[in-house]
């Protein structure tokens, strides 16, 4: 079993891309905001595919590995691959437990992703966190959040493009970046990082399906 969650550095991801000027919260008209969070909050399934990166801001370690999410309300499924070498490692979570299985097949067992990751890898991984992250949801504890507006429609809309939140006991910076609008109407991320005193974590999301 190899020493950490993600296997092999395939690829480093890159600083997020230049984003339009953000908006403090106090400065945006929050039904603008309130529409937003409203679309988001209401998605309970997804799947999602691209790239994720970890950086040991202690160490200067990084590693990297593509990326297919599949989320609902009762099963959390991940799985890391190479588009050569094909599947390096699984992660996958329900209400009765979680599994990992790394890339001999040898399967750890938890009662939860997160307990199971920090129990492997000594890492903190803020999984709960990451599934509100990913789709621009904003958490109930944030602080200090700004955001981008979107005019092009009918009805203004404001999305979440930084904040900070603590979560398991660690303070995180998160920043969201390249919206785009999806075929049913809703505006998702394309590129996420997280960052605390120690670990940053880049997320790239190359397709969503919903």
């Amino acid at each position: 079993m190899k020493a950490r969650l993600l296997l092999l550095t395939i690829l480093v991801l890159s600083g997020c891309a230049t984003a339009p000027p953000e908006i403090p919260i106090n400065a945006i008209d929050a039904n603008a905001v309130a529409r937003h969070q409203q679309q988001v909050s209401a998605i309970t399934a997804w799947q999602l595919t691209g790239q994720i990166a970890l950086f040991n801001l202690k160490t200067d370690e990084r590693d990297a590995v593509y990326l297919e999410w599949q989320q609902s309300p009762e099963v959390l499924n991940l799985r890391f691959y190479h588009p050569l070498k094909g599947t390096l490692a699984r992660l996958e979570e329900t209400a009765t437990g979680a599994v990992y299985y790394d890339e001999d097949g040898q399967a750890y067992y938890d009662a939860s992703a997160e307990g199971l990751i920090q129990r492997l890898f000594a890492l903190k991984l803020p999984l709960t966190l990451l599934r509100s992250v990913v789709t621009g949801k904003q958490p109930e504890q944030a602080r200090a959040q700004n955001f981008q507006l979107f005019d092009q429609a009918e009805l203004p809309e404001a999305v979440l493009t930084a904040y900070e939140v603590d979560d398991q006991q660690q303070q995180w910076q998160v920043q969201l970046a390249q919206y785009e609008r999806q075929t049913n109407g809703i505006l998702l991320p394309t590129e996420a990082q997280l960052e605390n005193s120690a670990w940053r974590v880049k997320l790239r999301i190359r397709k969503w399906q919903l």
